[in-house]
């Protein structure tokens, strides 16, 4: 049975469910994380991120696309006719993030965590957006380069951290095409940290998901310099499949 949605006042962009924080945390010490799924996939399959990523401060906000797909939602079309709803999802998450901000959250305490299309709408997001997000977190997706993307870079793209992963055996989105677009990302300068994990199209949730902890406290305190880290070569079968198709 599928849990009860809890919705937050005054949000309007997307439906979404809404995951506080640990009880009794002070409000100057939350942060808040945006939880972006992939292809075909709902806000249902992260109702227990909380459990997973073990963070007290944060609070979550799972959100659905806004298409209809398969059995879930889908935030852009297949290759090569993507473009128009990568723009109509990058509207609505800086619709969500101003509905944030008119209810107290500052931006630069909201992280975008995306799964596979999650993780392309998240660096698409850092990369325009105009101010800086607390970090995003990137998992298994690959990056869209919209022409004359270097131009239209905003300031804020290079003060947002990043962290963008991705699995050595991944079949659907081969590895080595992520990582040759996120080389072209660091070489304009954006603050990328880059993580390689031996297994599939999917969240880790053993090794992957206590380096994305790990990484998120970090940025929480504020600053480590990001770095090329080598790939773990533990494949763990306690991991979670949460998409159909990129």
């Amino acid at each position: 049975m599928k849990k009860k949605k809890n919705l937050l006042p005054g949000i309007t962009a997307l439906e979404h469910s809404w995951i506080i924080a640990q009880a009794g945390t002070p409000q100057s010490a939350q942060y808040l994380m945006i939880v972006v799924h992939g292809r075909g996939d709902s806000l249902d399959s992260f109702m227990t991120i909380g459990e997973e990523l073990k963070i007290p401060e944060m609070n979550y906000l799972l959100v659905n696309a806004p298409r209809a797909y398969d059995d879930g939602f889908s935030w852009y079309a297949f290759e090569p006719n993507q473009k128009t709803g990568i723009l109509k999802s990058r509207a609505k998450l800086l619709q969500l993030i101003q509905e944030l901000k008119t209810i107290g959250w500052a931006p630069n305490k909201i992280f975008l965590y995306g799964f596979s299309q999650g993780a392309l709408l998240s660096c698409d997001l850092a990369m325009f957006a105009p101010f800086q997000l607390a970090g995003i977190v990137a998992i298994s997706g690959y990056v869209y380069f919209f022409e004359e993307w270097k131009k239209s870079l905003k300031p804020s793209a290079f003060q947002t951290p990043w962290l963008i992963t991705h699995g050595l055996e991944d079949d659907l989105l081969p590895v080595v095409t992520t990582r040759n677009q996120v080389q072209k990302l660091k070489d304009v300068g954006l603050p990328i940290t880059w993580k390689e994990f031996m297994k599939d199209h999917e969240i880790d949730l053993h090794v992957e998901t206590s380096f994305i902890r790990k990484w998120v406290r970090s940025k929480m305190v504020r600053t480590r310099r990001p770095t090329y880290l080598p790939p773990d070569q533990t494949s763990s079968s306690n991991s979670k499949q949460r998409f159909k198709s990129f």
